[in-house]
């Protein structure tokens, strides 16, 4: 009965409860159907927390329902649970924020934002290839509706360039799903993620590079890399504040699908390409950079820097050691909760100038004190300072990277060495931008300039709250996600 009842709450429960809005159950009654994605969002996060303070790190994966002994259909490793946690903390902030900044259609927001943290919470969780595709589909779906209804600019055009690069790369994994369960059921063996990490080391060199090619063109679609990372810009630059969860929620799904399928899986190919791969991702890492700097467009810029830091990512992983594998994934994590307040930050000063040009901002921190001092906190975080989730993910990525032992491991120290022009580069970035944003000439004397309401800086405090938690006391999130780079590390022979 248990187990029924956490797959019932985990996997279809946010289901039911867009389900609930979208057929109007609450007579469309905005006021209410607000709270209750709001509320039902919070009590869904604490239920999913109560999880990793459960957790067992000496089991591989934590089982929410197991059938006929071996066919694992639904299961959290440390990654997914950590990761689901984290895009269900980022669209629950989005939904507080969204009081404010929703002006209409908060049914289908609200509805289509429960299914989308549904398909991506099962992603998590599936373990079975062809529920994990289901879920995909369903996801990039419930993306191409939120974005193509809520976009502040541009929509349709995003939207639709989304839908058809995401679709694409979607069924050429699935071709690659439908050719790995044939090769398993052929061989009597049931098509689930674990058994695909048992069964890889048997499988042709030919079917695990297809495979592997396959699966990291999707991921490049959600972990942009050059060219790929135009549709994402794109994005980026037409959401909103109350939006901001899908790009985030792209970036984390790519982040896991890459780990999860290349790094894990698949790992004799991983092994073999890690050091291309890193090279790749830090010739993107210090582009991007550089372009962040370079722009004088708030959110293309911050499009920019979103792609750099979160590929620094997978130079860590390349290193192939617990530490690195520890700092890549926290490096999503804390990432993703910086970039969360920064782009806040940024949409709400936004809001006040009615213009995303830099030129045209200065001067709002005498206009907004509170607003000022919360992204003065997220732009320490975003400059890597101690104490800040931000600065133990780089710590421990550059420690990784130093003490690689694979093959090629001078290749690995090169593209490490690399990270700390792009500490420099972030620091500028951040430093700058706030600098534009809330000091220099004032440009907001005609504004009407609003310091932050009540939910908004309820919103961001707690995000402030949490990214400094992740700096000063990295210890519990440190033991699991060790045991699980531990569990990654094992699978490879150097």
């Amino acid at each position: 009965m248990g187990e029924i009842l956490n797959i019932f709450i985990l996997a279809i429960l946010p289901l039911i409860a867009g389900f609930l809005i979208f057929i109007g159950f609450f007579r469309n009654n905005t006021v209410v159907i607000r709270r209750f994605a709001k509320y039902f969002n919070i009590a869904y996060l604490i239920y999913t927390l109560s999880f990793l303070t459960n957790y067992n790190t000496n089991s591989e994966l934590q089982y929410v329902i197991n059938l006929k002994n071996y066919n694992i259909l639904f299961g959290f490793d440390a990654l997914g649970l950590i990761l689901s946690i984290l895009v269900i903390f980022i669209i629950t902030i989005c939904m507080i924020v969204a009081k404010s900044t929703l002006a209409a259609k908060q049914k289908l927001f609200y509805s289509f934002a429960l299914f989308f943290e549904a398909s991506a919470v099962l992603m998590f969780c599936a373990q079975n290839l062809y529920l994990f595709c289901l879920a995909l589909f369903f996801e990039i779906f419930c993306a191409y509706i939120l974005i193509s209804n809520f976009a502040q600019s541009k929509g349709n055009k995003p939207a639709s360039s989304y839908a058809i690069l995401s679709f694409s790369c979607a069924f050429a994994f699935m071709s690659a799903t439908a050719l790995i369960s044939a090769v398993l059921t052929k061989h009597s063996i049931y098509p689930s993620i674990q058994n695909l990490v048992q069964a890889s080391p048997e499988l042709s060199s030919l079917i695990q590079f297809l495979v592997f090619f396959t699966v990291l063109l999707t991921v490049c679609t959600k972990l942009p890399i050059f060219p790929f990372h135009k549709t994402m810009q794109s994005i980026i630059e037409g959401v909103g504040a109350s939006l901001c969860f899908v790009f985030l929620t792209e970036f984390i799904l790519g982040f896991f699908i890459f780990i999860k399928f290349n790094a894990y899986a698949l790992n004799y190919i991983f092994g073999m390409i890690a050091p291309y791969l890193a090279i790749i991702a830090m010739v993107n890492v210090i582009y991007f950079a550089f372009l962040a700097i370079g722009s004088k467009d708030l959110k293309t810029s911050f499009a920019y820097f979103c792609f750099s830091q979160m590929l620094l990512a997978i130079p860590a992983l390349a290193a192939i050691n617990i530490d690195g594998i520890c700092g890549a994934i926290y490096q999503i994590v804390s990432q993703s909760l910086i970039l969360l307040g920064l782009f806040l930050c940024y949409c709400f000063a936004i809001q006040i100038f009615k213009t995303t040009k830099l030129p045209f901002m200065g001067a709002l921190a005498s206009h907004t004190p509170k607003l000022a001092a919360l992204a003065f906190v997220f732009t320490l975080a975003g400059a890597n300072m101690p104490l800040t989730g931000g600065f133990v993910g780089k710590f421990l990525s550059i420690l990784g990277g130093f003490s690689t032992e694979v093959y090629t491991q001078n290749t690995i120290w090169m593209c490490t060495l690399f990270i700390i022009p792009v500490f420099i580069l972030g620091m500028i970035y951040v430093i700058k931008t706030y600098q534009n944003i809330f000091f220099g000439t004032d440009e907001c004397s005609d504004c009407k300039a609003i310091d932050l309401l009540r939910h908004r800086w309820t919103a961001l405090l707690i995000v402030a709250i949490l990214i400094i938690i992740l700096g000063v006391a990295p210890y519990y999130l440190g033991e699991i996600l060790s045991k699980y780079a531990d569990m990654i590390v094992s699978m490879f022979s150097f």
